[in-house]
């Protein structure tokens, strides 16, 4: 557990320091339940009430990240940039040095299996991973995707470009009658 925080702390400094940065508070406390969940029953119980109670702020948040046996398995390095509205499915694996951005899910999709990060994995804001999608190495998960399939090690995901349609083909303007002038072409 401490190897790991000295990890992560080392990545928030490049960041301009660990103190101050309620992602790396976030992953301290996810870390210390791990460690208690660990520990035999006689010393579990008092370090898992203590994470309980630790874990309360995570509400402000709105962070959904357990410790424990079904818990999400988090590598050293983590780096949570504005963690806020982050859900972190039960069995979810992040690799090391993994850099992950607000309103990122990691969840189950059509299966009921959960997405495993590679090392070195840089995901935006917006990013949702569903099912049991692998995420490689060194991979980029762009704004705003929705990742169903597996990502292979050092590839950009981005979402799909922005389609213009004009507003006669809208289903609602049609429904209201509406005329619109012809779009030019191109």
């Amino acid at each position: 557990m401490l190897s790991d925080l000295r990890r992560d702390s080392a990545t928030y400094a490049k960041l301009g320091g660990w103190f101050s940065c309620a992602g790396f508070w976030i992953v301290a406390v996810h870390r210390f339940g791990c460690w208690a969940d660990a520990q035999p029953s006689l010393l579990r119980l008092p370090c898992w009430l203590l994470y309980r109670v630790a874990h309360v702020p995570y509400a402000l948040f709105n962070v959904h990240l357990w410790a424990g046996a079904r818990g999400a398995r988090l590598g050293p390095g983590l780096c949570l940039i504005h963690p806020n509205n982050l859900y972190f499915g039960p069995g979810v694996v992040i690799g090391d040095d993994c850099l992950i951005h607000h309103e990122v899910t990691f969840g189950m999709g059509s299966t009921d299996a959960t997405p495993v990060i590679g090392s070195n994995v840089v995901i935006m804001p917006g990013a949702r991973l569903l099912g049991g999608v692998t995420v490689g190495d060194h991979a980029i998960i762009g704004a705003n995707c929705v990742v169903t399939r597996n990502v292979a090690g050092g590839t950009v995901v981005m979402p799909a470009e922005n389609r213009l349609l004009p507003r006669a083909l809208s289903a609602w303007a049609r429904r209201k009658g509406e005329t619109v002038a012809k779009v030019p072409p191109g």
